[in-house]
């Protein structure tokens, strides 16, 4: 088998079927494939009619909503490619994508995680990459400081020849990579339930002397938030899940006084500087669902914290690994 693609899936079901419907264009490539859709226990009875629907590809129900980590392993440990492509169910490929993909990674073995241009319905390019945190980007202010003193994506030359972008770190929307390094670099980690595990996968890849490339010859379509803002509640749950992650990676990735500095500012960002107000707006304007999110994501954030002084630990109780702890 060449190429694995591994999909995970929580209630994003429309889009999730036009996903599929243009991953049908593989039947028509000169490479042997799989498609693997973990369905991360939706628990709406959508997933027979999707089986019926679509009996070229293979679709497992995991035993829980761990979050994208965890689902992606799964649909690793059910992968026999050479490649695995790990893709999100709001993106359309085109044959022509993945064959370039897969030709560029087999001229150049080392280059760890291969990724494309990602455009929305629009055309607009989504830029899926970012800069790893530190106390230079810890904040989204920051970060926009950072960017203006630092505004140029590194290139990198390819065995292959070619010039090509080569971020920190790439979004976990759409990732090829070889399964022997994907096996050697652990996976991903289930530590994140959502956000972030893409940021520590590229960290791993880079701290192990790998390569990181974005093929900007490349491209897909992909439109963000197929299931993670269908409502105020979603929405407030999937961005305190972003305070929380950036806490993850902080712990896993800093020691001694500069991680007790980083975790302490997020603390006072996160309950202060960032959050506190816009919470209150939405108090007062409770009718209005995408403000009154800001106050359901802020009560989200105390429950967190309380966690972490009860559990002393700073994983997302929501992670798999939260009870291992």
């Amino acid at each position: 088998m060449t190429l694995s693609i591994v999909i995970v899936n929580f209630r994003g079901w429309k889009r999730l079927r036009l996903c599929l419907e243009s991953l049908r264009c593989l039947q028509q490539a000169n490479f042997t494939w799989e498609v693997i859709i973990i369905d991360n226990q939706s628990n709406d009875n959508q997933l027979p009619q999707f089986e019926a629907d679509f009996p070229e590809f293979s679709f497992f129900e995991n035993e829980g909503n761990f979050g994208f980590a965890n689902g992606c392993n799964v649909g690793a440990s059910h992968a026999t490619g050479e490649f695995i492509f790990f893709l999100n169910p709001d993106t359309t490929s085109s044959l022509d994508a993945f064959q370039h993909l897969l030709e560029v990674a087999d001229e150049n073995p080392d280059v760890t995680i291969l990724t494309c241009q990602q455009l929305n319905d629009k055309g607009k390019d989504t830029k899926p990459y970012g800069l790893f945190l530190r106390p230079a980007t810890l904040t989204s202010l920051f970060r926009a400081i950072y960017r203006l003193l630092h505004n140029t994506l590194p290139e990198i030359q390819l065995k292959s020849g070619q010039w090509t972008q080569s971020p920190e770190w790439v979004s976990g929307s759409a990732i090829l990579m070889r399964r022997n390094d994907f096996t050697r670099l652990h996976g991903w980690c289930e530590d994140y339930w959502m956000y972030f595990e893409d940021a520590d996968l590229c960290k791993r890849v880079w701290e192990t002397g790998g390569k990181i490339a974005l093929l900007n010859t490349t491209k897909l379509t992909h439109n963000h938030g197929g299931a993670s803002r269908v409502n105020s509640v979603t929405k407030a749950l999937t961005k305190s899940e972003v305070l929380i992650s950036r806490h993850v990676y902080v712990s896993k990735h800093f020691t001694g006084i500069k991680r007790s500095l980083m975790q302490a500012y997020l603390v006072f960002d996160n309950l202060i500087i960032s959050h506190l107000l816009i919470s209150l707006i939405g108090v007062v304007l409770f009718f209005i669902p995408s403000i009154n999110a800001y106050t359901k994501l802020y009560r989200n954030i105390l429950t967190y914290y309380r966690h972490v002084v009860v559990n002393k630990t700073w994983l997302s109780p929501r992670s798999v690994n939260f009870n291992r702890v």
